[in-house]
């Protein structure tokens, strides 16, 4: 799979929202998914997103592996 499909399955919430969880097991709440990014930086700007209670805003970057991280310099942006 490629990262457009995942894109585009974040941008129209097609996922079960109701048991989002962290590893740690706090509930994930996706208030707004933010608005896509064509151009380069973060794949999503201005999301909304609820993880135990706390109201987080900001960047979203999605990729297919976690290794993607490191590969496409994350890392020092």
């Amino acid at each position: 799979m490629n990262e457009e499909f995942f894109y585009y399955i974040w941008k129209a919430r097609l996922f079960n929202t109701d048991c989002l969880q962290t590893t740690d097991g706090e509930e994930i709440e996706i208030i707004y998914p933010g608005l896509r990014n064509d151009d380069s930086g973060p794949d999503f700007f201005n999301a909304r997103i609820r993880i135990a209670g706390v109201l987080w805003a900001g960047n979203v970057e999605i990729h297919v592996k976690a290794s993607d991280w490191i590969r496409h310099h994350h890392q020092q942006d």
